[in-house]
């Protein structure tokens, strides 16, 4: 009997909890107090503390720990032991009649009347009152209906006791506290663990328990006894509590029921109902009340909700050992529901579940690689490459074409090219597909595994579109128009790419997501170069809403837009809010479309030179030329290559440019430089800017000229503006060096007239050296207003002295310094160097660093004894 009336422990590791006591303050005020919860989630330790408290401050506390086998009898008599125990006078005289002359119920009433003579607060404590017999609580009903108003009841359970508690609630006298106040927050499970946890500790801790307290106990329990398998030991343990303890009130339909619910992700209704075969599942989950607190919502604003991670552990580890079958049966069946909702990672996960890896394979191919890029990216594809199965692959050509292309994605570019010619022969040069297959599916993934093989869209623009995606079904059309997009902006025809792009964001179904966020990056980018700012940015803003909509988990495609965004900035002068952090994104970015990668190569190159100058430009650059020439990427090779020659020649290193465009196999010949028909734009761009700064250094001033009249030919034919500015900006230096000055002012005069369009500076401040020359000397000239104005205007971002890095200083603290050294305040310094303001408060925060100084001046001083400045 002592151990039914005696209050537990509480355990060595309770942490007591201040938004669950404020929820509890005020038992004593009030008639009724229930805590409803599962098993595990600490009921009987908070009713505990609460009986320890209230004892300690002199009240009178009778707990009662409840079972299946108090009768009424029983309970009265555990009951009077209860408070006899508490120091409650049982003997108190009376002449009142009892409740009744049952015994239980008399010796119930008897005790009441002594409660009621007691005339203090006293509390009533009643642990798992739902195990009791109807007849008991029938009992304890009464007693709470006609107790004196000095006794105050805590009742635990886990379901619906059956008590008249309505009553208590209307009148104000009760209050209920659910499953959802007794889980650990996350800042409680860090408290918990007393700090110990590593912020994936805590979070891996939090998702495998989700704040159950009985977990969270076993968990802290096997690690401070550093057991060797803590996780799999905590799930063993945990999953023995579900079994002894909880589940034991489930009937055996309602048990068989959750088990089925394992299987399931989320349990919504209309998915259950189309597996299960039925028709009330939102009924049936509702009434499992023994699980409330175990059934958690998916998100803050969905109905859906999902098992505990560990009941459904436990729960599916049931259902394989009673009866294998049925859970295989089950996940397929799940698998082929969740395709035709177009979940398709959930789909392939649940096959894989059923142990049928051709299912996986058949419900890849139902798409196919270019399908399932427009879909979901790089991260679809990578996601679907790795549910296959070789010999599952080796049987279907258009699940070997996506293998091809998670290769490429890898950088492995050999080993794919090789599968696509094993993948040629084996379908008679994609003429057919497998038996029972699909043709033209197979053709519309070849088209697209051959592109991301060649690195361009427009690989494909020899007629292989045309005759490959027919335009007279959508699906075929959407991928067409989507492509020519892509292919089109990359040979600088964009306004067919425009149209194309439109065409296809109009023929999206609504779950090709990802093909409408590169529709919206490919028409950013042709806006771009066209000089096109608002309209590049809106096209980009475009795209970031719909990676944070539909892809908020995938770090690589943010970044891109973010890249994007500060080539823009850079081109027109300005530097990144933290240039540091945004070169660390740039450097991690992966997976991307070769077009992008190559403009976040120069971005990276750009941020690199501004934070640790021209060397480490070079040393960086030469380490992924070599990485990108042994995995065998073609278009990325050429580009990095001609990158890394044109920061050698700005480095003065020009010889060693001249090795490097040798060796490297770059091109020479000008038609062969200009040739977008074979190359993209950016690829000539690339090419044709290095070798004329290539061709300028070694005093080649006549190539380099033709070369830059005709780069810029070139690029006016195609409005290609930022190129066409790059190139008028060389062909004023290379005018300046062979002695032509008229001619380097006429180039000057062109330039200043387009930066009225797009104020793409950088070609002028990157070669201030000449710049600053011609820029004075047009201004002592008889020009026009508009010119004159745009000069005057860029006259204080180049008129600074060209400065070399020195060793204690980048390039650009060193100019930063200078600027402070005439005077200029901090907005004036951005203004004159094309910087934000975070840009030039990011550079004097390094300088301080580096030389220990507290104000500028001190810097300047510092910076003029180490030679740094004359």
């Amino acid at each position: 009997m002592q151990a039914k009336v005696t209050a537990p422990e509480l355990p060595a590791s309770y942490l007591p909890r201040e938004p669950l006591r404020q929820r509890l303050d005020g038992f004593l005020d009030r008639r009724l107090t229930v805590l409803r919860a599962p098993a595990g989630f600490g009921k009987t330790t908070v009713l505990t503390d609460i009986a320890r408290d209230t004892t300690e401050q002199g009240r009178i506390v009778g707990w009662v720990s409840l079972d299946d086998d108090d009768t009424p009898e029983v309970f009265g008599s555990y009951l009077a032991y209860a408070f006899e125990r508490a120091g409650l006078d049982l003997n108190l005289p009376t002449t009142q009649d009892a409740w009744s002359s049952a015994p239980a119920a008399h010796q119930v009433g008897l005790l009441a009347r002594a409660i009621e003579q007691h005339a203090e607060p006293c509390l009533l404590v009643l642990d798992e009152i739902d195990r009791a017999p109807p007849e008991t609580v029938q009992l304890i009903d009464r007693l709470l209906k006609r107790a004196p108003r000095n006794l105050h009841a805590a009742l635990a359970c886990r379901s619906d006791p059956e008590l008249d508690m309505a009553t208590h609630f209307l009148d104000g006298e009760a209050v209920l506290i659910g499953a959802e106040a007794f889980r650990f927050s996350t800042g409680e499970i860090a408290r918990y663990f007393a700090g110990e946890l590593t912020r994936r500790e805590l979070d891996a801790v939090e998702e495998h328990t989700a704040g159950w307290p009985i977990a969270l106990m076993v968990h802290r329990n096997l690690r401070d006894g550093a057991a060797a398998e803590s996780g799999s030991d905590a799930a063993l343990f945990t999953g023995n509590y579900i079994g002894v303890r909880l589940l034991r009130d489930l009937s055996p339909g309602d048990r068989g029921y959750l088990l089925d619910l394992a299987v399931f992700d989320c349990i919504e209704a209309d998915l259950v109902d189309e597996v299960l075969g039925s028709s009330q599942a939102r009924v049936r989950v509702t009434g499992l009340r023994a699980l409330d607190g175990l059934l958690l919502p998916v998100d803050e604003n969905s109905a859906t909700q999902r098992l505990h991670p560990l009941l459904r552990e436990h729960c599916l580890d049931l259902l394989e050992d009673a009866d294998l079958p049925r859970k295989c049966a089950l996940h397929k069946r799940l698998a082929l529901a969740q395709c035709r909702r177009g979940h398709l990672t959930d789909s392939w996960r649940h096959a894989r579940e059923a142990g049928d890896r051709r299912l996986v394979g058949d419900l890849i191919e139902r798409f196919g690689v270019f399908q399932l890029w427009l879909r979901g990216g790089a991260m679809q594809l990578n996601t679907a490459g790795g549910y296959l199965a070789p010999e599952i692959t080796a049987s279907h050509p258009r699940l070997e074409l996506l293998r091809c292309v998670v290769l490429v994605l890898a950088s492995r570019h050999r080993e794919a090219q090789a599968l696509f010619e094993s993948v040629a022969r084996q379908t008679d040069g994609f003429a057919r597909d497998r038996d029972g297959g699909d043709d033209e599916a197979l053709a519309t993934d070849r088209i697209f595994a051959r592109a991301v093989l060649a690195g361009a869209a427009a690989a494909t623009l020899d007629g292989e579109l045309e005759h490959g995606l027919p335009a007279d079904e959508s699906a075929s059309a959407s991928a067409r128009h989507t492509w020519l997009c892509a292919a089109w902006h990359e040979r600088a025809r964009f306004e067919e790419s425009r149209r194309h792009g439109l065409q296809a964001q109009a023929l999206f179904s609504g779950d090709l997501h990802f093909g409408r966020v590169f529709v919206d990056v490919y028409q950013g980018m042709s806006a771009m170069a066209r000089g096109r700012v608002p309209d590049a940015m809106e096209s980009y803003t475009r795209a970031r809403r719909g990676i944070r909509t539909c892809f908020p988990t995938d770090p690589c495609l943010a970044m891109t837009i973010e890249v994007l965004k500060m080539e823009i900035d850079l081109e027109r002068g300005r530097t990144p809010v933290s240039p540091r952090r945004s070169l660390k994104g740039v450097a991690e970015l992966r997976e991307v479309w070769a077009d992008i990668l190559i403009a976040a190569l120069g971005v990276s190159a750009e941020l690199t030179l501004e934070l640790r100058g021209g060397a480490a430009v070079i040393e960086r650059l030469t380490e992924l030329v070599e990485d990108t020439r042994a995995t065998g990427s073609a278009v990325l090779s050429i580009n990095l290559s001609a990158l890394l020659a044109y920061y050698l020649v700005e480095s003065g290193r020009v010889e060693e440019a001249g090795t490097v465009w040798r060796d490297h196999g770059l091109p020479c010949a000008v038609s062969e430089l200009l040739d977008l028909g074979r190359r993209s734009w950016r690829t000539v761009e690339s090419l044709s800017c290095a070798r004329i700064r290539l061709l300028a250094a070694r005093g080649e001033y006549a190539a380099a000229g033709e070369l830059a009249d005709g780069l810029c030919a070139t690029a006016a034919a195609h409005g290609l503006t930022r190129t066409r500015m790059r190139a008028l900006a060389l062909s004023m230096v290379v005018a300046d060096g062979a002695g032509q000055p008229d001619q380097a002012q006429a180039r000057l005069v062109e330039f200043l007239r387009l930066v009225g369009e797009a104020d793409y500076v950088r070609p002028l401040v990157r070669h201030r050296d000449v710049s600053r020359g011609v820029l004075k000397r047009l201004l002592d000239t008889d020009v026009d207003a508009d010119v004159r104005r745009a000069a005057e205007s860029m006259l204080p971002q180049v008129d600074v002295p060209a400065v070399r890095e020195s060793g204690i200083f980048t390039l650009r603290e060193v100019q930063v310094l200078q600027e402070i050294r005439r005077g200029h305040p901090n907005h004036e310094v951005g203004n004159r160097l094309g910087m934000t303001l975070d840009g030039v408060r990011y550079h004097l925060k390094n300088i301080y660093r580096k030389t220990g100084a507290g104000s500028r001046t001190d810097a300047v001083r510092f910076a003029l004894s180490a030679g740094a400045l004359s």
